[in-house]
């Protein structure tokens, strides 16, 4: 809406504040008059100094009107609003400024409630402000602060913007760049994730819980409900609710500490008592007035127990929709509806809010679960696991607290290790991979592998580990919490029995895992180990002595050129279980490297703390090979991501792009010739061609080229080899090219072939396809595969998720089938580049939605792009991308 006095809805959003509460943002409107005037009233004669420079406690008609008429454009303002009260306003105006000739310059003003102060409100409008601006072409900010209004000087040099500041006149000046540079996007997005920690945390770690629906009749799940936070020793003060109920002080033999009251409005909460979580059992209808009184009462949270929304159909969903529009514009979070329940284990907490029962036991595993009775069935197996969990929670329809906002809480809580996720769909992916690939930088994110192959990939691609099973989880959480993540794919493989450890090394390396023989066991002092040479293992008497087992345990551990180590031990009458068990936990706790065990017995038998033990040793495998690939996708994050394209080239990019969209008047896909200024832009260089209408300027292009050359029809998204198919190849005369054009345009008709291309003719080789494709949903990837006639009907057998690093292009090439192709350095170079090069595309120019390239032909040091399309598509710009928001 650059320019227009229209009002733009698009910037209209809800946040989250630095506190956790929430508040709706949204421009200003000329009917904010009263509510800007009621606004200025009520602030401190200080606050309003540092606003105007001098007190005035009221503004003029003039002034009101001034201040909520804007154009959206040169002169924009933001309004934070917390129910119906306006609670900050944010403004920018342009100005000449002299220090910044040729460029264009505003100044920025914020106004915060004193009643508001420290839940960062301006800061988060700053953000909005420059997003605002860089949509409208501004290049800096300025403003003028008061030495004294330190909060506002913090505000500026915290916001992770470039900021100078000069002292003049008795005033500080700030000056403010609004780009978004690498140092303020991670910023920004470190601020976003605190501030969604702290949102959650004000469900899942509250200090008072008051439940709505607490039933008197055992089953119900309102008596549950309370019966679970009560047998779970909730560590603060829980209060019933339930009007038919009013007065009793036991439901169901469930004992209160206080009386049951009729509503929420009706609690005793006093000027030091607060209610921080509402936890809702009644039917749906009876919802919305619930959350009036949660509202009214200063509640900071609610779990939805209910059912009989978006699940139900479209009355439902709109019920949905209104609870969480008013839930958030009063600062309010909602999980569920359609929840099972949550969890969390820490003492100074200890909340069990379930209606089904489960075992729960206190442990490191943040737990997530879609489905209700499935996050239950969870509980109880990481409890009989002995591993337990920091806190789980049953999402429900996620129509709020989403698993993103899981993930953020988690990546900031210390009781959690790793994270284990049943999710039947993971909402916007963009937005997902984002906060999934943080979180798996520092702990294990541990997902049950979707069946979409290509979701699979991008999840991959954040970090996440992928089971096969939902029994999977548990295994893979075991080495989550117990053991470091692999450096490398080495592993050591030390046992009892040479038959199980021959079939450990088999399952390793079907794990990918290399399977080597630690060097230094050589220099124990156990002289009766043995070297299964066809299987770099090594295999112990049965009848050894129980230290020479802790030796070669050991000496296997600390060899550098070991990077885990699988225990292949069966119990026996020289080494019993609990012995072993006890073995295998000191060895454990004395090294600091991964390791497993298996050995065909209960794992409850061998009791090895925090070493996680398997039955088979197919199991052990696969989790120690799954976190290795965490070990080797962590260091691949240390390498740079390819950057977007910048300057000239960018512009050129979307010049090219979107002249194409202006051609088609919306999308368009181009071939040869049409795609060629695309590829220019990006610095793609095609096989050289001319572009011809005719048969005599066709001969007069190929005697130019140089002979053999390639006759192609224009107009053909896909060809073959051979005239009829739109290509007619190895054409080596001027006679030759004119006879193929004429057949051709007979055959064909003109209208298909002209314009046509007169193409040199690579030189004959390996063909490889490459696609670039953009999704406004799922982000952007390259896919590789066999390319020209061989490839047609072929899924692609590669693909690279965007952003990528130099170090996931080089995997990829290594991948066999195409290593064979780019064998030569210099062909390998040049397809990387072209790789890189696309990759540089995603982020400069969404409006690419595609870029196919088939063949790519390779033969010894010469790469030739022969063919390519490229499909434009308008992209909807969304203001809010850049911006921290509420989905």
């Amino acid at each position: 809406m650059t320019g227009s006095s229209d009002y733009p809805a698009e910037w209209e959003t809800d946040v989250v504040l630095a506190d956790g509460s929430t508040a709706a943002l949204r421009p200003i409107r000329p009917d904010d008059r009263d509510l800007i005037d009621a606004f200025h009233r009520r602030q401190s004669q200080e606050s309003i100094y540092f606003r105007f420079f001098r007190y005035r406690p009221e503004l003029s008609d003039k002034e009101l009107d001034y201040f909520t008429t804007v154009d959206y454009a040169q002169r924009m303002a933001f309004v934070a609003m917390l129910g119906t009260e306006l609670v900050a306003v944010a403004r920018y105006e342009t100005w000449e400024s002299p220090d910044h000739p040729g460029q264009k310059v505003a100044e920025v003003a914020f106004f915060v409630d004193d009643q508001h102060h420290g839940k960062g409100l301006a800061t988060i409008m700053l953000e909005y402000l420059a997003a605002a601006g860089r949509h409208e072409g501004f290049d800096r900010f300025t403003a003028t602060v008061l030495p004294e209004n330190v909060g506002m000087l913090r505000v500026f040099r915290k916001a992770g913007f470039e900021v100078a500041t000069k002292f003049a006149d008795g005033v500080i000046e700030v000056d403010l760049g609004i780009e978004v540079t690498d140092e303020a996007a991670a910023t920004i997005a470190g601020r976003d994730r605190r501030a969604q920690a702290r949102s959650v945390a004000r469900i899942v770690a509250p200090t008072s819980v008051a439940v709505v629906g607490a039933g008197r009749t055992p089953g119900s799940v309102g008596h549950e409900l309370i019966a679970s936070i009560r047998r779970g020793g909730f560590a603060g003060p829980v209060w019933a609710v339930n009007p038919a109920a009013e007065g009793a002080t036991e439901l169901g033999g469930v004992e209160l500490d206080a009386p049951v009251v009729a509503s929420l409005r009706d609690l005793d909460l006093g000027p030091d008592r607060s209610l921080d979580l509402v936890v809702v059992a009644v039917p749906a209808p009876a919802v919305e007035g619930v959350l009036d009184d949660a509202i009214a009462v200063g509640a900071s949270s609610m779990v939805i127990i209910s059912v009989g929304f978006s699940e139900a159909g479209p009355d439902g969903a709109e019920r949905e929709r209104r609870l969480v529009e008013r839930a958030r514009a009063n600062g309010l979070r909602l999980l569920g509806p359609n929840s099972f329940g949550l969890v969390n284990t820490d003492p100074d907490v200890a909340l069990e809010a379930l209606f089904v029962r489960a075992s729960v036991r206190s442990g490191s595993v943040g737990l997530a679960s879609q489905s209700g009775p499935l996050g239950a069935g969870l509980l109880n197996e990481l409890s009989r696991a002995e591993l337990g969990v920091s806190s789980m929670v049953a999402l429900g329809n996620r129509a709020d607290v989403s698993v993103n906002d899981l993930l953020a809480f988690w990546a900031e809580d210390e009781r959690t290790r790793a994270v284990a996720l049943y999710l039947e769909n993971f909402g916007n992916l963009r937005n997902f991979s984002a906060v999934a690939r943080h979180l798996s930088r520092h702990k294990a994110v541990i997902a049950v592998r979707p069946a979409d192959d290509e979701l699979a990939e991008f999840l991959g691609h954040a970090g996440v580990i992928l089971v096969d099973r939902v029994a999977d989880l548990i295994q893979q959480s075991a080495v989550a919490v117990g053991q470091p993540v692999p450096a490398g794919n080495r592993v050591a493989i030390v046992g009892n029995t040479a038959s199980v450890a021959r079939l450990s090394a088999a399952a390793c390396r079907r794990a990918g895992l290399e399977v080597v023989t630690p060097a230094g066991v050589e220099e124990t002092t156990v002289s009766d180990v043995v070297l299964v040479a066809d299987a770099d293992i090594l295999a112990l008497p049965r009848e050894a002595e129980f230290a020479a087992y802790e030796e070669i345990l050991v000496a296997a551990a600390v060899d550098p050129g070991v990077d885990a180590v699988l225990a292949a031990f069966v119990p026996t009458p020289t080494l019993a279980a609990d012995r072993l068990g006890e073995l295998l936990t000191r060895v454990d706790r004395a090294v600091d490297k991964p390791m497993v065990a298996t050995g065909l017995v209960d794992p409850s038998l061998l009791h090895a703390s925090d070493l996680p033990v398997f039955v088979f040793p197919e199991e052990a495998a696969l989790a120690l090979g799954r976190a290795a690939g965490l070990g080797r996708w962590r260091a691949d994050q240390a390498d740079l991501r390819v950057a977007p394209l910048e300057g000239e080239r960018a512009v050129a990019v979307q010049a090219a792009v979107h002249a194409v969209l202006d051609r088609a008047g919306g999308e368009a896909c181009l071939v040869d010739p049409e795609a060629a200024a695309v590829l220019d832009a990006i610095g793609l260089d095609a096989v050289p061609y001319r572009i011809v209408d005719d048969a005599a300027s066709a001969a007069a292009a190929a005697d130019e080229l140089g002979y053999p050359v390639v006759l192609k029809a224009g107009r053909l998204d896909r060809r073959s080899a051979g005239e009829g198919g739109g290509a007619a190849i190895d054409l080596r005369t001027p006679a030759e090219v004119s006879a193929a054009f004429e057949r051709m345009a007979d055959d064909l008709g003109a209208e298909v072939l002209v314009p046509a291309i007169v193409q040199a003719q690579a030189p004959v080789g390996h063909h490889l396809r490459v696609e670039l494709v953009q999704d406004p949903e799922r982000g952007g990837w390259i896919d590789v595969g066999i390319g020209g006639f061989a490839g047609v009907g072929l899924e692609p057998q590669a693909s690279l998720v965007l952003p990528t690093s130099a170090s996931e292009i080089d995997a990829l090439l290594d991948e066999p089938w195409v290593a064979a192709a780019v064998e030569h350095p210099a062909a390998r170079a040049k397809v990387a580049a072209i790789l890189a090069d696309l990759a540089r595309t995603v982020g400069t120019c969404p409006e690419l939605a595609g870029l196919r390239a088939d063949p790519v032909l390779v033969r010894d040091d010469t790469v030739s792009l022969v063919d390519a399309s490229v499909t434009a598509r308008p992209w909807h710009r969304d203001l809010l991308a850049g911006v921290r928001h509420l989905d």
